[in-house]
């Protein structure tokens, strides 16, 4: 339970920091909204990628589970 919730608070801070500072003073002002775009692209991957590692997780312990 406690990686869940880690890997939770991280996507928070990540979002936080990108959408808080990240993207307004520094993308923003640089490549316009493209570059927003951009970002926002990347983080909504970076976060599938967090998020598939709890189910890949699961599924390595039940077959350890399961396994002689």
């Amino acid at each position: 339970m406690t990686k869940i919730a880690i890997r939770f608070v991280a996507i928070g801070m990540l979002h936080s920091f990108l959408y808080g500072y990240l993207v307004p003073f520094v993308i923003y002002p640089r490549f316009g909204h493209c570059g927003i775009t951009f970002v926002v692209i990347v983080a909504i991957l970076i976060s599938i990628g967090i998020m598939a590692t709890l189910k890949l997780g699961k599924n390595k312990k039940r077959t350890k589970e399961n396994d002689p």
